[in-house]
């Protein structure tokens, strides 16, 4: 095991690592205040409104509501603690795959100064963040989504499946109507996942596999 010496590279080593500590202190106090603020403070969703007046809507609930174009805003001040856990996970997810990332560039640049390249521990972290990365992607939306869906719900708010093909309904009885985005849909699912950051994981899962097979075929080689 031959430990790097050299002066630049210890000191290139040693500010990656300062920064990756940094961020990852600055992503846990951050999600200590985000989880003190969505356990206390009042839940915004902002969801689309059929049809568009412009007035305060009539949405057969107590809470403050604030319209804009189609969309209504609506200001939920008891949300129930399933809700807020529901919300609290997507941005939850994003700081600890922030947080996992930190890990792993820290521990990897802590390998490479003391001589040690990728083994199967950093194969596996590889493989670890490039699953994460996509269901935080793709998950996370939806879940969100599904924290409107039951707030409104327990609101008791006048709401319209977007999948019944009403959203334009020219009469409605005077009564406008909420349309939560469905959660698990196939449209919301494309229009709401990240995927620049599935791409990432997708690109780390790749990565993981090259390897893999590139050491197979060395093995088989040197089995021939």
């Amino acid at each position: 095991m031959a430990v790097v010496t050299d002066p630049a590279a210890r000191l290139l080593g040693g500010i990656t690592q300062a920064i990756a500590v940094v961020i990852a202190l600055a992503v846990i106090a951050g999600g200590i205040l985000f989880t003190g603020l969505r356990t206390s403070a009042s839940l915004m969703l902002t969801v689309n409104i059929v049809p568009p007046r412009d007035r305060t809507p009539r949405l057969g609930i107590d809470s403050e509501v604030e319209t804009f174009y189609r969309t209504v805003t609506i200001i939920d001040e008891h949300a129930s603690g399933w809700v807020r856990l529901l919300a609290w996970l997507p941005n939850a997810s994003m700081g600890l795959l922030i947080l996992a990332g930190c890990v792993f560039v820290f521990v990897q640049t802590r390998r490479m100064l003391r001589g040690r390249m990728f083994s199967r521990s950093t194969t596996a972290s590889l493989a670890i963040l490039g699953v994460l990365a996509i269901l935080v992607a793709v998950v996370a939306p939806m879940v969100d989504a599904q924290a409107t869906v039951i707030a409104l719900r327990d609101l008791g708010a006048n709401s319209l499946d977007a999948r019944a093909g009403l959203y334009d309904a020219p009469d409605l009885g005077g009564i406008d109507v909420v349309v939560p985005d469905p959660a698990w849909s196939p449209r919301l699912l494309l229009a709401r996942s990240n995927w620049l950051l599935a791409g990432v994981g997708g690109i780390l899962l790749l990565a993981v596999a090259a390897g893999r097979g590139e050491r197979l075929q060395r093995d088989t080689d040197g089995l021939v």
